[in-house]
């Protein structure tokens, strides 16, 4: 583009499309009084229309305030010019036709021949602000095609439907801050999604657009947060789980799920199957659990006795690769939760038909055990079996039974310590930890509970299903079959355990130990002293446990084909982060609750014992809870491992994760 002194020009401005008169011209750049009355040096190329020889220098001999007067007369006069211009229209004309136009062509058909100086700038600025329809080029304007106008319209739409959102639920928002009702108002479509969305990242929030967008409009401040305008709105709850919603974690079965269970628990059991009916086997669980899938009973053979493991075989009942199976196998594990539990099969089938339930036949793969009269194990054996077990008992009458000298509850522990030492005369670790247990009434009162692991009848359940998984993963290494095993590797150094609960020795010998791994082949499990241990005695909870039964059914069963190395691994990798996600979940909601429980106690005292030092703190073991927690301590105060202090909860927050403890004397 040529330029003059005294040229009229329309130029960018930033964003925006300033005029100016040329005052001097050197090389590739210009120098302009602005219609501001501000001097300016520029490049040529910022120039997007001249006109030669303007009104505006007829003026200058009023001098330079006339020149900026007369400039900004024409800035009015074009911006008034540009609102009237439909460039909608004016590309409807052209678009079917032409791809490229003359910028003069296009402004005579706009404003016919008689336009005036003013006319072909004031399209330049409209073209510029809109950019829908056309596009400046340096020689011509391009006629944009029908498909990119389409999509240029569709997003300006969806920008602008952002932006009155976000204004609307900040209007919003700013009213529930201002303690106006909002009982019968509206909430804005749209607005509840996005919260959510922003809760799900918890403290990191601030990151989700249009959340962020929204609390700085409606000026929230930091007392407000996604959550607890979800909870003011009574669409969330005080204790809602977040993690489980933003995991979309499915808590309900789908309609054909449901109704495949209901026709399966109606199906009968094969008679291809040996009948063990007669024998007087038990399930001991804890008085709240409601799915049974294990059982254990006792037989003399002469000197000898028969130990019956007996699981319900839930492969029995579930077909591979059925849409059922598919379903569960998303699933991956049961999740059980302080306040609910979320099953990975239907209750029809994992609290019914597939529940080893008193007095009623079930099909099972039994795995039966002898032991000599010094309960040495001479062999075992696997088989599809009918049981129906005598009676359920909770640990409590279990351990009632297992005082009875002449009981067969009392038989079976004894196997059960058998095996245990010979478990720990391999090197197994048994760690006594007490359990400690926090779950929601019916009424959603908080209730915790402190169990100890040691009672017998803990231990004969334990030991029983330890011999079982270990004797599984015996069967399957000598049928070279794949599974899902688990394994761990041993310590670097030598641990050992002292024959009581020590908190400072467990979580010393715990931080020693490597991580279990899983994996396809047989590997020895350095904490459980095995040479190798696949789990499969929970196959109502934990579909890899549903996969190894499959397996060792393959052994026993001629008409049962083993899953493939592939299969087993596909599924594995399935399976794996839901058994993951649920282990996170049931101790972080674990904690939760257990945290909203101390702050009912805030103020009170409780016995702890220093379990670490650290550099700015120190980790305590609470008894009454079994909870590690942070303390923090004066300067001139120092603690060791084993020291009992008397502590005091100050501060807790459960959303948070966050109990804070003050020293109140060292015991």
């Amino acid at each position: 583009m040529n330029l003059n002194p005294h040229d009229l020009v329309d130029f960018y401005d930033s964003r925006r499309i300033s005029t100016g008169l040329v005052l001097e011209v050197d090389d590739r750049r210009i120098r302009i009084l602005t219609h501001t009355g501000k001097e300016a040096k520029l490049s040529v190329n910022r120039v997007l229309s001249a006109v030669t020889n303007p009104p505006v220098s007829a003026r200058s001999q009023d001098g330079r305030d006339g020149i900026v007067a007369a400039l900004k007369e024409i800035f009015s006069q074009r911006e008034a010019i540009k609102t009237s211009i439909n460039l909608a229209e004016v590309w409807e004309v052209v678009s079917s036709e032409l791809t490229e136009i003359d910028r003069e062509d296009l402004s005579e058909l706009v404003f016919g021949r008689n336009r005036d100086f003013n006319c072909t700038a004031s399209l330049m600025r409209a073209i510029f602000e809109d950019r829908i329809y056309f596009k400046i080029k340096p020689d011509c304007i391009e006629v944009v095609t029908p498909g990119r106008v389409e999509q240029t319209l569709a997003q300006r739409e969806r920008e602008h439907q952002k932006i009155m959102f976000v204004n609307e639920s900040a209007q919003f928002l700013a009213r529930l801050k201002a303690g106006e009702r909002i009982d019968g108002l509206p909430v804005p479509e749209g607005l509840i999604g996005a919260l959510e969305e922003a809760a799900y990242l918890g403290r990191e929030w601030e990151t989700a657009t249009p959340a962020k967008e929204i609390f700085s409009l409606a000026t929230m401040g930091n007392s407000w947060d996604p959550f607890r305008v979800l909870v003011h709105l009574g669409v969330w709850s005080e204790d809602e789980h977040i993690r489980l919603k933003a995991e979309r974690v499915p808590i309900e079965f789908s309609t054909p799920a449901e109704e495949s269970a209901c026709a399966l628990a109606g199906t009968s059991v094969s008679d291809a199957r040996e009948d063990m009916t007669s024998l007087e086997a038990i399930a001991i669980d804890a008085s709240t659990t409601r799915d049974v899938d294990d059982a254990i009973s006792l037989e003399r053979a002469g000197e000898d006795l028969i130990v019956g493991i007996h699981i319900t075989d839930v492969a029995e009942i579930i077909d591979l690769g059925s849409p059922l199976d598919l379903e569960i196998r998303e699933r991956g594990t049961s999740i059980y939760l302080p306040e609910m539990t979320i099953p990975m099969i239907p209750l029809v089938l994992s609290e019914q038909a597939a529940s080893l339930t008193p007095g009623v036949a079930r099909p099972a793969v039994s795995l039966m055990v002898r032991f000599d009269a010094h309960h040495k194990m001479r062999d075992f054996r696997l088989c599809k079996s009918r049981i129906r077990i005598s009676e359920r008992l909770t640990y409590e009458e279990a351990d009632i039974r297992i005082n009875d000298p002449h009981s067969k509850e009392k038989a079976m522990y004894d196997v059960a310590l058998a095996m245990r030492d010979a478990r720990i005369a391999a090197g197994a670790l048994v760690f006594k930890d007490p359990e400690f247990v926090v779950y929601l009434t019916e009424n959603h009162t908080i209730q915790v509970s402190k169990r100890e692991r040691e009672i017998p009848s803990q231990q004969l359940v334990s030991e029983m299903m330890i011999l079982a998984n270990t004797l599984f993963a015996k069967a399957l290494k000598e049928h070279h079959l794949p599974a899902v095993f688990r394994s761990q590797p041993p310590p670097q150094e030598k641990i050992s355990l002292s024959p009581d609960f020590d908190p400072v020795e467990s979580f010393q010998t715990k931080r020693l130990l490597p991580r279990g791994e899983i994996g396809l082949d047989p590997a020895p499990h350095f904490s459980l002293g095995v040479e190798a241990y696949s789990t499969a005695t929970s196959p109502l909870r934990r579909y890899s446990d549903l996969v190894v039964q499959r397996q060792l059914k393959s052994i026993v069963d001629k008409d049962s084909a083993p899953l493939s190395r592939d299969d087993v691994e596909k599924i594995l990798v399935e399976v794996s982060y839901p058994l993951e996600r649920a282990a996170l979940m049931e101790r972080d909601r674990q904690r939760y609750f257990l945290l909203k429980y101390l702050q009912q106690r805030k103020g009170e005292e409780f016995e702890a014992v220093v379990l670490q030092r650290f550099p700015r703190f120190y980790l305590v073991h609470l008894y009454e809870f079994v909870y590690n927690a942070v303390l923090h301590v004066p300067h001139n105060v120092t603690l060791n491992p084993y020291d009992r202090v008397l502590v005091q909860i100050d501060r807790v927050k459960p959303r948070a994760d966050m109990l804070t403890l003050s020293l109140v004397k060292l015991l």
